[in-house]
């Protein structure tokens, strides 16, 4: 049981590494490899393959079984982290973390439907926390540690570091992992797994894909979001039509199933929201350095670890409807917190301390919405049900910021025209040009703040959205079943 529980760490460590230590190397890999141009790919190619790999893993393992499947995961993560750190150009590169990311999109989900498997409702909780703290200690830490991998063996080692700590996890889940159940006869939705990643990927592709630093022609970017959108309404009714679909529609049906899915989908806009438009704030507003801009998010992440841990022990105590609620009211008072700073013109501490607040609201709620969903999921589509619960954070996340990017932009056009772009790129690089009056900074600064105004408005009120959807969580796991009863996975020593 305890290697089995060191290796879902392990995986859960790799995933949050991955997904911020390339940050910090990127100005060293282009100045290498060239293509800034296309540098956004090696973000984006590997956040779209992860994305939408994720339900079909959970369903993979549903089928075929939690320990095979999290072996190819693990395999393929593993391989395209040499092939990284092998790539000798920018397309290489790009193409190494599209692997990368196929494999990244079944570390979480099956690790978390493991958990799910192995232990009660009260030791799945504790394990759960655990994630969570393993999760926000290897994000803080990934940027750090690029740098210092970067500056001390070069670019390429923030790659082959995951190699060790890969193999390491795929020994123990090879040697102490033993599936239970035999694995089911159902065939693979193939066609419903093309729908479903076709239409992610052209919704994803519309509000990601940039080139050169601009974004999309408007005629391509509708284009893209009406044919995402049409290939999801033909996979969704296809779906209730098959026999054996990729997504039981039954997960759809459902408040206590419902209702984790969409708060799931609003904390994913809130936490990309933060990350993404209070460092701007700072920068472009306040005329904090980067590293300031940086450090006024960093309590997000590490109140999120620390709550979690306390979350756990709520839902045992008070359900997942109450403790849900609690995170949801936390992180709308984190955001109103937030607007009034930036109206009061606060100090860069108290923007700091709204983000702890919304940080400490994420624990809870991340928390209920794996576990009621683990309770409220049959045995047999636990993999495929747990899955989604990243999915449509990742999904919701990245279309939401997507689309309060849009509101920004407008708000910045309205104000500065054309030159808009330019000035946000002045203000927050100051760089880029002959010197420019501090009158002119000012006004630029007032405009970017009367654009990002209404983005922080837009996340409010998405916060008190998510508190009445908190509202129609499960109350209370009744009725848990104990690991020893009906297990999934076993873990077995070596002999």
């Amino acid at each position: 049981m305890r290697a089995v529980t060191f290796a879902l760490v392990l995986v859960t460590a790799l995933a949050s590494f991955e997904s911020t230590v390339v940050s910090t190397a990127m100005p060293t890999i282009i100045g290498e490899l060239h293509g800034l141009s296309v540098y956004s790919w090696v973000f984006s190619a590997y956040l779209l393959a992860a994305t939408v790999t994720m339900p079909v893993y959970g369903r993979l393992a549903d089928l075929y079984g939690r320990r095979r499947v999290l072996l190819i995961a693990i395999t393929l993560f593993v391989t395209g982290a040499l092939t990284c750190a092998a790539a000798h150009s920018m397309t290489q590169l790009i193409l190494a973390r599209v692997l990368q990311g196929l494999g990244a999109g079944g570390l979480m989900p099956v690790a978390l439907t493991v958990s799910g498997d192995l232990f009660s409702l009260r030791e799945r909780a504790r394990i759960q926390g655990l994630f969570s703290g393993v999760w926000g200690v290897a994000s803080l830490a990934g940027p750090l540690i690029g740098a210092t991998l970067t500056v001390t063996f070069g670019w390429r080692s923030i790659f082959s570091i995951n190699v060790p700590l890969g193999i390491l996890a795929f020994a123990l889940v090879a040697t102490q992992m033993i599936e239970s159940h035999a694995m089911r006869a159902d065939p693979v939705d193939v066609p419903g797994a093309l729908l479903l990643t076709g239409g992610i990927t052209a919704l994803l592709l519309s509000v990601l894909q940039r080139t050169g630093g601009a974004g999309l022609p408007l005629a391509v970017r509708l284009s893209l979001i009406g044919g995402g959108l049409a290939a999801l309404a033909f996979f969704g009714r296809e779906q209730s039509r098959r026999e054996h679909p990729l997504i039981p529609p039954g997960l759809f049906r459902h408040a206590r199933t419902v209702a984790p899915y969409a708060a799931g989908a609003l904390l994913g806009t809130t936490i990309f929201g933060v990350d993404t438009f209070v460092p701007l704030f700072v920068q472009g507003v306040r005329g904090g350095t980067a590293m300031a801009a940086g450090a006024v998010v960093t309590p997000v992440v590490f109140m999120w670890a620390l709550s979690a841990t306390a979350a756990a022990r709520a839902i045992v105590r008070f359900g997942f409807r109450r403790t849900a609620q609690t995170g949801a009211v936390l992180i709308l008072l984190g955001f109103s917190a937030l607007i009034a700073c930036a109206l009061l013109h606060s100090p860069v501490g108290a923007i700091t301390a709204a983000c702890a607040l919304i940080g400490s609201g994420l624990g809870p709620s991340s928390m209920s919405q794996v576990l009621a969903i683990q309770h409220a999921a049959d045995e047999r589509e636990r993999g495929v049900a747990t899955s989604l619960v990243p999915f449509f954070r990742a999904v919701g996340g990245a279309l939401g910021v997507g689309a309060l990017g849009g509101l920004l932009a407008a708000g910045l056009s309205r104000r500065l025209g054309p030159a808009a772009e330019a000035a946000g790129s002045l203000l927050v690089h100051g760089q880029g040009g002959p010197p420019v009056p501090a009158s002119e900074i000012a006004r630029l600064g007032t405009a970017l703040e009367g654009a990002l105004l209404p983005v922080f408005a837009v996340l409010l009120v998405l916060a008190a959205v998510n508190v009445a959807v908190a509202s129609s969580f499960p109350r209370r796991a009744e009725g848990e079943t104990s690991p020893e009863t009906a297990p999934r996975v076993d873990a077995a020593a070596a002999s």
